[in-house]
Protein backbone atom coordinates (compact mmCIF):
# COMPACT_ATOMS: atom_id res chain seq x y z
CA UNK A 1 0.00 0.00 0.00
CA UNK A 2 2.82 2.41 0.72
CA UNK A 3 4.52 1.78 -2.50
CA UNK A 4 1.07 2.43 -3.98
CA UNK A 5 1.03 5.51 -2.36
CA UNK A 6 4.66 6.74 -3.22
CA UNK A 7 4.25 5.65 -7.06
CA UNK A 8 1.26 7.63 -7.33
CA UNK A 9 2.57 10.84 -5.88
CA UNK A 10 5.30 10.27 -8.18
CA UNK A 11 3.32 9.70 -11.37
CA UNK A 12 1.22 13.00 -9.99
CA UNK A 13 4.69 15.04 -9.40
CA UNK A 14 5.22 16.10 -13.04
CA UNK A 15 1.47 17.03 -13.19
CA UNK A 16 1.74 19.48 -10.54
CA UNK A 17 5.19 21.32 -11.63
CA UNK A 18 3.21 21.50 -14.94
CA UNK A 19 0.15 23.39 -13.20
CA UNK A 20 -0.22 27.00 -14.38
CA UNK A 21 -2.59 29.72 -13.16
CA UNK A 22 -3.55 33.31 -15.13
CA UNK A 23 -4.49 35.99 -13.45
CA UNK A 24 -6.00 39.29 -15.05
CA UNK A 25 -8.50 42.19 -14.32
CA UNK A 26 -11.49 42.66 -16.34
CA UNK A 27 -12.75 45.97 -17.70
CA UNK A 28 -14.60 47.08 -14.00
CA UNK A 29 -11.15 46.27 -12.27
CA UNK A 30 -12.02 43.02 -11.06
CA UNK A 31 -9.16 40.27 -10.52
CA UNK A 32 -10.03 36.92 -12.00
CA UNK A 33 -7.95 33.43 -11.73
CA UNK A 34 -8.34 30.55 -14.01
CA UNK A 35 -6.24 27.39 -14.69
CA UNK A 36 -6.59 28.49 -18.36
CA UNK A 37 -6.18 31.60 -20.25
CA UNK A 38 -9.13 34.00 -19.28
CA UNK A 39 -11.57 34.23 -21.88
CA UNK A 40 -13.26 37.72 -20.35
CA UNK A 41 -9.76 39.25 -21.01
CA UNK A 42 -8.54 38.02 -24.26
CA UNK A 43 -8.20 41.98 -24.81
CA UNK A 44 -6.22 42.54 -21.62
CA UNK A 45 -2.77 41.68 -20.38
CA UNK A 46 -2.69 38.84 -18.32
CA UNK A 47 0.08 36.82 -15.67
CA UNK A 48 0.75 33.52 -16.14
CA UNK A 49 1.87 32.55 -12.22
CA UNK A 50 3.80 28.87 -11.37
CA UNK A 51 2.97 26.91 -8.67
CA UNK A 52 5.20 28.83 -6.63
CA UNK A 53 2.77 32.13 -7.16
CA UNK A 54 5.47 34.19 -9.04
CA UNK A 55 4.83 35.62 -12.13
CA UNK A 56 6.53 33.30 -14.75
CA UNK A 57 5.67 35.23 -17.72
CA UNK A 58 3.64 38.16 -18.62
CA UNK A 59 1.41 38.34 -21.71
CA UNK A 60 0.38 41.77 -23.09
CA UNK A 61 -3.03 42.71 -24.05
CA UNK A 62 -3.16 42.38 -28.13
CA UNK A 63 -2.14 45.39 -30.47
CA UNK A 64 -4.89 47.88 -31.29
CA UNK A 65 -5.93 48.47 -34.79
CA UNK A 66 -4.15 52.06 -34.09
CA UNK A 67 -1.12 50.14 -32.46
CA UNK A 68 -1.05 48.35 -35.33
CA UNK A 69 -1.12 51.09 -38.41
CA UNK A 70 1.96 53.09 -36.03
CA UNK A 71 3.93 50.27 -36.09
CA UNK A 72 3.71 49.84 -39.78
CA UNK A 73 4.16 53.78 -40.21
CA UNK A 74 7.34 53.33 -38.01
CA UNK A 75 8.82 50.87 -40.13
CA UNK A 76 7.97 51.96 -43.33
CA UNK A 77 9.82 55.20 -42.07
CA UNK A 78 12.42 53.40 -40.88
CA UNK A 79 13.20 51.56 -44.15
CA UNK A 80 12.69 55.00 -45.69
CA UNK A 81 15.80 56.44 -43.46
CA UNK A 82 17.99 53.27 -44.24
CA UNK A 83 17.28 54.31 -48.13
CA UNK A 84 17.82 57.74 -47.76
CA UNK A 85 21.49 57.12 -45.83
CA UNK A 86 22.47 54.23 -48.24
CA UNK A 87 21.91 56.86 -51.13
CA UNK A 88 23.49 59.87 -49.12
CA UNK A 89 26.65 57.46 -48.65
CA UNK A 90 26.13 56.46 -52.34
CA UNK A 91 26.41 60.04 -53.53
CA UNK A 92 29.10 60.83 -51.31
CA UNK A 93 31.60 58.15 -52.68
CA UNK A 94 30.14 59.13 -56.06
CA UNK A 95 31.78 62.51 -55.53
CA UNK A 96 35.36 61.82 -54.03
CA UNK A 97 35.39 59.04 -56.59
CA UNK A 98 34.75 61.89 -59.57
CA UNK A 99 36.44 65.01 -58.16
CA UNK A 100 39.79 65.29 -56.51
CA UNK A 101 39.85 68.97 -55.64
CA UNK A 102 38.23 72.11 -55.73
CA UNK A 103 39.45 73.13 -59.24
CA UNK A 104 38.33 70.04 -61.13
CA UNK A 105 34.46 70.55 -59.48
CA UNK A 106 35.03 74.26 -60.64
CA UNK A 107 36.21 72.87 -63.92
CA UNK A 108 32.82 70.37 -64.41
CA UNK A 109 30.76 73.33 -63.37
CA UNK A 110 32.00 76.21 -66.31
CA UNK A 111 31.46 73.11 -68.74
CA UNK A 112 28.32 72.04 -67.85
CA UNK A 113 27.37 75.58 -67.78
CA UNK A 114 28.45 76.11 -70.84
CA UNK A 115 27.39 73.39 -72.53
CA UNK A 116 23.44 74.46 -71.53
CA UNK A 117 24.53 77.90 -73.05
CA UNK A 118 25.44 76.72 -76.31
CA UNK A 119 21.88 74.97 -76.19
CA UNK A 120 20.25 78.13 -75.56
CA UNK A 121 22.09 79.93 -78.01
CA UNK A 122 21.20 77.34 -81.00
CA UNK A 123 17.46 77.17 -79.72
CA UNK A 124 17.10 81.18 -79.71
CA UNK A 125 18.46 81.12 -83.38
CA UNK A 126 16.31 78.67 -84.20
CA UNK A 127 13.05 80.76 -82.41
CA UNK A 128 14.05 83.66 -84.26
CA UNK A 129 13.66 81.58 -87.61
CA UNK A 130 10.22 80.61 -86.56
CA UNK A 131 9.26 84.02 -85.20
CA UNK A 132 10.36 85.37 -88.93
CA UNK A 133 8.10 82.35 -90.39
CA UNK A 134 5.13 83.94 -87.98
CA UNK A 135 5.65 87.25 -89.16
CA UNK A 136 5.80 86.61 -93.28
CA UNK A 137 2.90 83.99 -92.62
CA UNK A 138 0.49 86.63 -90.86
CA UNK A 139 1.41 89.63 -93.43
CA UNK A 140 0.59 87.22 -96.32
CA UNK A 141 -2.54 86.26 -94.89
CA UNK A 142 -3.64 89.90 -94.36
CA UNK A 143 -3.13 90.45 -98.35
CA UNK A 144 -5.97 87.53 -99.14
CA UNK A 145 -8.54 88.15 -96.10
CA UNK A 146 -11.87 89.32 -97.65
CA UNK A 147 -14.90 90.09 -96.07
CA UNK A 148 -15.53 85.87 -95.75
CA UNK A 149 -12.56 86.34 -93.24
CA UNK A 150 -8.94 84.50 -93.25
CA UNK A 151 -8.65 81.35 -96.13
CA UNK A 152 -8.32 78.24 -93.82
CA UNK A 153 -4.95 77.58 -95.83
CA UNK A 154 -3.52 81.01 -94.29
CA UNK A 155 -5.20 80.03 -91.01
CA UNK A 156 -3.16 77.30 -90.57
CA UNK A 157 0.02 78.78 -91.91
CA UNK A 158 0.17 81.18 -88.82
CA UNK A 159 -1.40 78.20 -86.19
CA UNK A 160 1.72 76.14 -87.79
CA UNK A 161 4.01 79.12 -87.70
CA UNK A 162 2.76 80.23 -83.75
CA UNK A 163 3.12 76.33 -82.57
CA UNK A 164 6.95 76.44 -83.51
CA UNK A 165 7.56 79.65 -81.55
CA UNK A 166 5.64 78.55 -78.63
CA UNK A 167 7.65 74.93 -78.69
CA UNK A 168 11.02 77.14 -78.94
CA UNK A 169 10.04 79.61 -76.31
CA UNK A 170 9.12 76.11 -74.19
CA UNK A 171 12.30 74.86 -74.69
CA UNK A 172 14.50 77.76 -74.22
CA UNK A 173 12.37 78.65 -70.48
CA UNK A 174 13.45 74.42 -69.81
CA UNK A 175 16.99 75.19 -70.40
CA UNK A 176 17.16 78.24 -68.62
CA UNK A 177 15.50 75.81 -65.94
CA UNK A 178 18.48 73.13 -66.08
CA UNK A 179 21.46 75.99 -66.23
CA UNK A 180 19.88 77.17 -62.46
CA UNK A 181 19.30 73.29 -61.69
CA UNK A 182 23.00 73.01 -62.89
CA UNK A 183 24.48 75.54 -60.84
CA UNK A 184 22.55 74.30 -57.05
CA UNK A 185 24.09 71.38 -57.72
CA UNK A 186 27.18 71.87 -58.14
CA UNK A 187 27.12 74.48 -55.15
CA UNK A 188 25.77 71.72 -53.51
CA UNK A 189 28.54 69.51 -54.88
CA UNK A 190 31.20 71.74 -53.80
CA UNK A 191 29.80 72.17 -49.85
CA UNK A 192 29.60 68.37 -49.33
CA UNK A 193 33.16 67.83 -51.17
CA UNK A 194 34.60 70.03 -48.49
CA UNK A 195 32.77 68.37 -45.66
CA UNK A 196 34.24 65.22 -46.62
CA UNK A 197 37.59 66.56 -47.35
CA UNK A 198 37.60 68.65 -44.13
CA UNK A 199 38.34 71.68 -46.23
CA UNK A 200 37.40 75.05 -46.65
CA UNK A 201 36.64 77.89 -48.88
CA UNK A 202 39.43 79.57 -50.47
CA UNK A 203 39.46 83.49 -48.89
Amino acid sequence: MVRAAILVSCLCLPCLAQAQIYVCKDASGRTITSDRVIPECAARPMRELGNNGYTRREIPAPLTAEQKRQIELDAERQHAEEIAATEARRRDQAILERFRSEAEIHAAHKRAVMDVQEKIRLETITLGVAEKQLRESTADAEKHRSKAGLPAAYARRIEEAQNAVNIENNLIQQRQAEQMKVGLWFDETLKRYRDLTGTSAAR
